[in-house]
């Protein structure tokens, strides 16, 4: 009976977490796409795994736009969803849920195993009740919300889900060794094979061995069973984590100091290293007081630092942080899990706010950082007070701050659940903020239909004026304009086109201009859009006047092939594409079906065997295979 009792014990506290968890957030599962989603799934032709060939599987897996690393088991997930449920968002939000699911359990561990070899001396109840509380915080906080509805950021919690494992495992691997029993089996599976996993997920997984090396910091000072400084330790952090930084910083830092590293952003290396010191306070600001009316997935509004006092803020930052990373030194001894806390927190930030040009805000960066903030209040709040009065204090401000995550968390997940819902709300909470005003406008758009009698169509106008009119306004509303008078059969303003084509001219060249002159190209080919041709290659002119991008290159193709029906440019523009990027299989499937059209067979089997070697794990071989039969259709008295 008392082994029983036991179980359901052990069983409980995870069972009421999950509970909570999918209850928060279960509103926020009726949502749809949002942002970065189309490009890495919804429009990824290559996630649509139809059977059981494993050259798809490896293809969808390897199919990733957003990093050269290519995030295999992120991919291979979207792709497994995609197989059983289609495009529909609700499952793949569903398994996001699950996924966070599955790491609030592995953070109640991992806080669990962390209180039992800090030096913190308290009863067990109350550190078990500082374990719950850190589980809990974190588990339903607002701004690990991304993580969970936004479809595409499951690589962050995916990635986490091995750096948590890997570090519990590290941990577990430790007390071993402290009692004398070896653990160095479970030490290197967490360091490595944790990080290995979680990387291949999102690259946020690389900073695992930092992390534990923190918990050596903090918690365990690299010390055995005997109480002396163990040597080991110190040779593995150097293979694990310095000798991989230094490599690291050696092929990153000449790549970011050249011109072209930040020529797709509207800010410079030394205005971003001005900048993220006030990101990170804000990012702190928005995990001690979630605030509903911040909190959001747009801050492309947040603007960069120009010097020490532009804003004021700039300054007081980068005097705070070195306080901070101080102030983690100085409490290692008295407070080890604050010091723990807060250097995990910094530790975080160093991939997404140091001198790689990402952009400059997005809360998913704070899936592990938020736990720093939670194992700090759990010390604070419950560990810390010694008096009955001042812990029962701790505890109700303990149980305000979970109450406060979990109701926050549940309204954005409110607004998450439907796509007007949500488009109204982000314009709201940033009516500056150029994504926001144009992704309502958008929604507008689509209500209408395009139809030129429906009543959605002079708040469409007026919701894309609105967004035009946005400072730092992009091409994407113009292009929207634009679309929406063609296929509703409404009346073009020329100074459209002319202030499309002076952005483009002006740039940077980034996402959101291909993407708009690719919606654009694809409503002319598919003849929704009777575009003049000389203002669509007057666009296409303005844009390639800064550098001969290949996605621009092969939609200029596109264009001259199926609307100005030019097969000799389209084959001179994707021969260039390929002939500049030849490692990229897309750029050479496009060539490949296009010299097949044009009766360039020799050409087009030599093309075919190269796109063949080209995929040496074998993700290019249905399309190869699919290549081959288009060409045996085509040439005569070939079966």
């Amino acid at each position: 009976m008392a082994g029983q009792r036991l179980l359901h014990s052990a069983w409980l506290v995870p069972a009421v977490l999950l509970a909570a968890v999918a209850m928060v957030y279960w509103p926020g599962l009726n949502g749809g796409y949002v942002f970065d989603d189309y490009p890495n799934i919804v429009d990824n032709v290559r996630l649509r795994v139809s059977g059981a060939s494993w050259h798809e599987w490896i293809a969808a897996a390897l199919s990733s736009p957003a990093s050269a690393i290519q995030r295999p088991l992120a991919m291979l997930s979207f792709a497994l969803n995609h197989y059983f449920t289609g495009l529909d968002p609700w499952p793949m939000k569903l398994t996001n849920l699950a996924i966070h699911g599955l790491n609030t359990v592995l953070v109640l561990g991992l806080v669990r195993s962390l209180l039992t070899v800090s030096s913190v001396e308290r009863s067990d109840p109350r550190r078990e009740w500082a374990a719950r509380f850190a589980a809990t915080a974190w588990a339903l906080h607002p701004i690990n919300l991304m993580a969970v509805l936004f479809v595409v950021q499951r690589m962050e919690s995916l990635s986490h889900t091995f750096v948590f494992a890997g570090l519990w495992l590290y941990l577990l691997g430790r007390k071993r060794q402290l009692r004398g029993s070896g653990g160095w089996g479970l030490i290197g599976s967490g360091l490595l094979a944790g990080t290995m996993f979680g990387v291949l997920a999102k690259e946020s997984a690389t900073l695992l061995p930092l992390y534990a090396l923190c918990i050596e910091l903090c918690l365990l000072g690299f010390r055995n069973s005997s109480g002396r400084r163990d040597r080991r330790l110190f040779t593995a952090y150097a293979l694990v984590l310095a000798l991989p930084m230094v490599v690291g910083l050696m092929w990153l830092l000449p790549l970011m100091l050249t011109p072209e590293a930040y020529a797709g952003r509207e800010f410079t290396l030394v205005q971003r290293l001005l900048t993220e010191p006030r990101v990170v306070m804000d990012y702190l600001h928005w995990i001690l007081l979630p605030d509903l009316g911040q909190l959001s997935l747009y801050h492309d509004d947040y603007s960069a630092s120009r010097g020490l006092l532009d804003p004021s803020a700039t300054l007081f930052a980068l005097v705070a942080l070195p306080c901070l990373l101080l102030a983690a030194w100085l409490c290692r001894r008295t407070h080890p899990l604050v010091s723990l806390g807060l250097l995990w927190f910094l530790g975080a930030h160093l991939l997404t706010g140091t001198f790689i040009p990402f952009e400059l805000v997005f809360e998913h960066r704070n899936y592990f950082a938020s736990l720093g903030i939670c194992l700090i209040l759990a010390d604070l709040l419950i560990l810390a007070p010694r008096s009955e009065s001042t812990q029962r204090v701790g505890a109700l401000l303990a149980v305000f701050f979970v109450v406060l995550s979990a109701g926050v968390t549940h309204l954005r997940a409110r607004e998450w659940s439907d796509p007007v819902r949500f488009a109204v709300s982000e314009a709201a909470k940033h009516p500056h903020s150029p994504r926001a005003t144009y992704d309502l406008a958008r929604v507008m758009v689509m209500l209408t239909h395009y139809r030129p009698e429906s009543t959605f169509l002079q708040p469409a106008y007026e919701a894309l004026e609105k967004a035009r009119n946005v400072p730092g306004s992009g091409v994407l509303p113009l292009q929207a304009s634009l679309m929406l008078a063609a296929r509703s059969k409404g009346t073009v303003d020329p100074a459209w086109w002319l202030e499309l084509q002076d952005k483009l001219r002006r740039g940077p060249i980034g996402p959101q201009e291909i993407n708009a002159l690719a919606a654009m190209t694809s409503c002319a080919r598919d003849r929704h859009c009777d575009f003049p041709p000389e203002m669509m290659l007057a666009s296409y002119d303005a844009a390639l006047s800064h550098r001969r991008n290949p996605d621009l290159l092969t939609m200029y193709g596109d264009y001259a092939l199926n609307v100005l029906n030019d097969r000799q440019l389209a084959t001179q523009l994707w021969r260039e594409v390929r002939a500049n990027y030849p490692g990229v299989a897309q750029y050479r499937i496009n060539l490949i079906k296009l010299l097949i059209a044009t009766g360039s067979w020799g050409e087009a089997r030599t093309e075919i065997a190269s796109l063949r070697r080209l995929g040496r794990l074998g993700q290019n071989e249905n399309a190869a295979d699919e290549l081959e039969a288009r060409l045996k259709a085509a040439m005569p008295g070939i079966h």
